[in-house]
């Protein structure tokens, strides 16, 4: 159980539909996350996070890109359980230490072209899909296109619906984050 009464579902306590899926996401990651545990409520949640998860993969991106994307979505988003993950996920494939953790403290990355991608996707997701043509124009000059464009929505996508469940559940961190625990700026405050 969550702080916030989220249970931390298993394949025994899930609804019928959400157990199936559980059960593939331990035959591919050999255990199951606690976010995938949660969201397992709502079948409906965690079979779109799934299935974003598996789009996302299909994006233009490369996995460094991909995480370096990512880790900038989570880090506007402010999901310490995502960064934690996604820390590890980035180092899984080869994402240089020194752009992981240029993201978590919010200072720009030192390729060009990865920072390209970290400032929009920063600011798609900071300023909901509202950036200016100059944002545009850098993203493009950096050497990305449209396709890249709305790829950066699907990882988007995907990271609202884990950074959301994270922040509404406060997911407890899983056994294989330890070590990249992350404090969020505080930038983001509960409303009503």
């Amino acid at each position: 159980m969550t702080i916030n009464a989220f249970t931390l579902h298993d394949t025994a306590t899930a609804p019928a539909a959400s157990a199936d899926i559980l059960e593939n996401v331990q035959k591919a990651w050999g255990f199951v996350p606690n976010l995938h545990r949660v969201l397992a409520e709502s079948p409906a949640a965690l079979e779109a996070y799934a299935t974003l998860w598996g789009i996302a993969e299909k994006t233009g991106f490369t996995p460094v890109e991909r995480n370096i994307a990512y880790l900038s979505i989570i880090y506007e988003n402010e999901c310490t359980y995502c960064m934690a993950g996604h820390s590890n996920l980035s180092r899984m494939v080869k994402v240089e230490e020194d752009h992981i953790a240029a993201i978590r403290d919010g200072r720009p990355v030192s390729d060009a072209r990865l920072e390209a991608l970290r400032i929009f996707a920063a600011a798609v997701t900071r300023n909901r899909g509202v950036v200016s043509d100059a944002a545009v124009a850098a993203f493009k000059a950096a050497g990305y296109d449209n396709r890249a464009i709305l790829d950066v929505l699907v990882l988007a996508a995907t990271k609202l619906i884990s950074n959301y469940a994270d922040h509404l559940a406060d997911t407890p961190l899983d056994p294989f984050m330890k070590g990249s625990e992350w404090t969020a700026p505080g930038k983001l405050k509960a409303s009503v």
